[in-house]
């Protein structure tokens, strides 16, 4: 047992850092990612502000998850329940004014977005933040953890 510690501590040291690449919204080699992505936010905003949550079945993996203290018991798994769950939000009054990117992590063809937003429910603006896990599923992102906090 002391070896296979040894090595799989051996192998996270020495292992290149190359697998994981960070990537900040300044890095000129990403600027085309940057775009996808911001366009990618921008029309999931379009979409839920439809009012129409079909409109962001586009955007999910099949087995996404939501996370929110706006679902009973914290999580809508599965991306009919995450529908279902926008499109009560929209029948309440919902409406997402803007969407920004903070920061962007990729590793291979898994990423995270922190994303700020600015949602007007009822008369009421509040401003929260979205952590997105995104995977990229033959050429196309898709949302795979969705976590919301206002």
């Amino acid at each position: 047992m002391k070896k296979l510690t040894f090595l799989l501590t051996a192998i996270l040291i020495l292992a290149p850092a190359s697998f994981l690449h960070s990537l900040s919204l300044n890095d000129s080699a990403a600027t085309n990612l940057v775009k996808e992505f911001q366009g990618k936010t921008e029309n999931w905003r379009i979409a839920y502000n439809s009012k129409n949550a079909q409109n962001l079945i586009q955007f999910y993996t099949e087995d996404a998850v939501y996370v929110s203290s706006h679902v009973a018991g914290l999580e809508a798994k599965g991306r009919d329940k995450l529908i279902s769950n926008f499109q009560n939000g929209m029948k309440i009054g919902g409406f997402i004014d803007s969407i920004e990117i903070l920061k962007i992590d990729i590793s291979g063809d898994i990423a995270t977005l922190l994303c700020k937003y600015k949602a007007t429910n009822n008369g009421v603006t509040v401003i929260g933040r979205n952590l997105l896990v995104i995977k990229n599923i033959n050429g196309n992102w898709l949302i795979s953890i969705h976590m919301t906090v206002v």
